[in-house]
């Protein structure tokens, strides 16, 4: 079965008796940008009723799923929110709907509803793309190969996470584990041997 995630992120919206549920898909790939994402939308909303979410990462080729219904009652937000990532086959993302009450109870089928429609809107609003499994490396090389090794990281499409330049470039990237290989060769081949690729911790 093919899997998908988001390209970028996107919003979902949704009202009921007054109740404000605005939903946020965010790309993510651990646990810990989740918690920051989370943080950062608790400062964001300081006074909103809830903030629920649900989350589905690959890592190392475990699938962890995750929902919270964050002080709203047992099963009525988080699942709902789990559900539509489960539905739509994405991966590597995590959906937050911030609630604002309006004043009425909604009950649990209608909470259901409409954590679950403000989710389903971020996906509708999003752009998605096949997901394809990860692999974070690093390596070291000297200044007289960068442009060598610029090229060729260009070639690969790799996404880079950090550049560190001292007395030589440490570079620490995410390539696609079934490309990791050609790369590899290709790097070691520009510089004779020099450039030796390590998986990343």
């Amino acid at each position: 079965m093919e899997e998908f995630t988001l390209s970028s992120k996107s919003e979902g919206k949704y009202n009921e008796k007054g109740s404000i549920f605005s939903a946020l898909a965010i790309p993510v790939s651990d646990v810990t940008e989740v918690k920051t994402n989370l943080h950062q939308l608790k400062e964001q909303f300081p006074d909103a009723s809830h903030i629920c979410y649900g989350y589905r990462i690959k890592e190392r080729g475990r699938l962890d799923e995750f929902a919270t219904d964050a002080g709203e009652p047992k099963g009525s937000s988080g699942l709902p929110i789990l559900n539509v990532l489960k539905r739509n086959q994405i991966v590597d993302a995590v959906i937050f709907v911030v609630r604002y009450f309006g004043g009425s109870k909604l009950g649990i089928p209608g909470l259901i509803n409409a954590y679950g429609t403000a989710a389903e809107g971020t996906i509708e609003n999003a752009k998605v793309k096949k997901w394809v499994q990860l692999e974070r490396i690093s390596f070291i090389y000297n200044y007289d190969l960068q442009n060598k090794v610029d090229s060729i990281l260009q070639k690969f499409r790799v996404n880079i996470i950090k550049s560190d330049f001292g007395e030589s470039i440490q570079v620490e990237l995410e390539i696609e584990v079934e490309k990791n290989e050609e790369l590899s060769k290709e790097l070691k081949e520009a510089s004779n041997g020099t450039i030796r690729v390590i998986k990343a911790s």
